[in-house]
């Protein structure tokens, strides 16, 4: 049987039996209302969408077999052990094939050339495609509900009842190979904003120790984007303008900051780095990396949020006490570090029962009383790290009751900052997939023009216009147990 008549019963198979069942057989003429009509039509039309696309990718796999084994070269030199069959899931559904296993005498190599042509991972029941669906969805969702969302793609759209289990969504994530990704320019800013912060993460295998993601987002400036005046006491919005995420578990969040700033900018231009944060030592000494020091008169300045000033104000005084909150403030404001002192004493010993609290408070604000100052009085700074701790790390890490492996989470978090980076990650697993792996390797002993002919410009035209050669199956057929390749 040759290929065209081969392709041409897929067509009657899936063709036929779907229109004369809908076009010629039915009758409409008597008034009669069914939903099961409705629901009949569209489950059969999915039916037939998905019996047809399946074969004829299979017939397209096991075409690419056909040719290469009446090319020249394998006539030569390798010889054919039989067939084995495969199965891979794809996101049109599964997909079962033969395709034969060779033995290249000249190189003794074994192979099986449908899945080198078409570059499919050894061994895998998960197509490519799947898998960096898998990757792309667990960049933002839990495995179980990344495995939810591609099962609900792939095959019938009607009626699926294929699953992607959690532990196969975090086998598929642990198994892509992410690095550092930069992209190289030469920008030429005068003054970069970095801000820190740290998120801790329920562990396992760690003796009981939260993980601690140290996070860094670098950006150029901030932009006004709408006022928003609903409320009397709301502020206007500002976005952040060419913003960079840098986190790390493992201590190399100075490092990786260093990396993006020099790859990315050019630092002779730079004239003022300003860092800002909560004031906890691992960020107050960030600023003191002699590296920032780009030129001799390169400014590396520290500032204190605004967000948590607020938070140690309001712990200091509860909101049972507005006016002692009003009156530290404004001592602030007006840099009258004295009467805020005294203000503070004085009202801790009014309330004895919270002098820890109020005093440990007190010296928060004072030890770090030039990094407020610092920052209250440039406008230009604005500070909305705990946001992006929140959406970046909190939605996918902490929102739920969860915990994980130092491995687990050092690889959701290199593919959560790919996704919050703008990164395309399934163009990134795609090409992590090239291989520079060569069978032949001398391209000039091989008769190609039949292969290229026939597998580099295959489409559906013409496989039914050009001649083709006839598919001889041989009579040895194998199959793994799992029907899954054997390498």
């Amino acid at each position: 049987m040759n290929i065209i008549t081969y392709f041409k019963q897929i067509l009657e198979q899936n063709f036929n039996t779907f229109i004369k069942k809908y076009f010629e057989k039915s009758i409409y003429w008597n008034k009669s209302s069914d939903i099961g009509n409705y629901i009949n039509f569209m489950t059969d039309l999915d039916s037939f969408n998905l019996s047809l696309i399946t074969n004829i990718i299979k017939s397209y796999f096991e075409y690419i077999d056909e040719v290469f084994f009446n090319t020249s070269y394998r006539k030569n030199f390798c010889t054919s052990k039989g067939f084995y069959q495969r199965t891979i899931l794809t996101l049109f559904g599964e997909i079962t094939y033969k395709r034969r296993y060779y033995y290249d005498n000249k190189t003794n190599e074994r192979f099986f050339f449908t899945d080198y042509f078409l570059n499919l991972p050894k061994r895998k029941y998960f197509d490519p495609f799947i898998c960096c669906e898998i990757c792309n969805e667990a960049a933002s969702s839990s495995y179980s509900k990344s495995g939810k969302i591609v099962s609900s793609k792939i095959g019938k759209r009607i009626d699926s009842n294929i699953t992607i289990s959690r532990a196969s969504a975090r086998n598929i994530v642990m198994r892509f190979n992410i690095d550092n990704i930069y992209d190289y320019d030469d920008r030429k800013v005068e003054r970069l904003f970095v801000m820190l912060d740290e998120k801790f993460v329920g562990s396992q295998f760690n003796d009981r120790k939260d993980h601690m993601i140290k996070a860094a987002v670098i950006f150029e400036n901030t932009e006004l984007v709408y006022k928003y005046k609903k409320k009397t006491d709301s502020i206007d919005r500002y976005r952040l303008v060419n913003s960079h995420t840098c986190a790390s578990i493992d201590n190399e969040l100075l490092n990786d900051t260093i990396n993006y700033i020099y790859n990315t900018y050019d630092v002779d231009y730079i004239n003022e780095i300003i860092f800002m944060g909560d004031c906890a030592n691992w960020i107050k000494n960030f600023p003191k990396s002699h590296w920032f020091k780009f030129r001799p008169n390169t400014l590396v300045k520290f500032a204190m949020d605004g967000f948590h000033f607020s938070q140690a104000l309001n712990q200091l005084t509860t909101q049972k006490y507005p006016d002692i909150k009003e009156a530290l403030n404004e001592y602030v404001l007006d840099n009258n570090k004295h009467d805020f002192t005294r203000l503070c004493n004085e009202f801790s010993d009014l309330y004895p029962d919270r002098k820890d609290i109020i005093e440990n408070k007190r010296d928060y604000i004072l030890n770090n009383w030039n990094a407020r100052q610092l920052y209250q009085n440039n406008p230009y700074m604005k500070c909305s790290m705990e946001s992006h701790i929140s959406h970046i790390f909190a939605d996918i890490f902490t929102s739920r009751p969860k915990a994980y492996s130092k491995k687990g989470l050092r690889q959701l978090l290199k593919l959560r900052l790919l996704k919050v980076n703008g990164k395309n990650i399934k163009e990134l697993y795609l090409n992590q997939l090239n291989s520079n792996i060569t069978l032949f390797t001398n391209k000039d002993e091989i008769n190609f023009d039949i292969f290229e002919k026939k597998v580099f410009n295959f489409n559906l035209s013409a496989l039914i216009k050009e001649p083709t050669y006839s598919i001889p199956y041989d009579n040895t057929y194998h199959t793994s147990k799992n029907n899954y390749s054997i390498y």
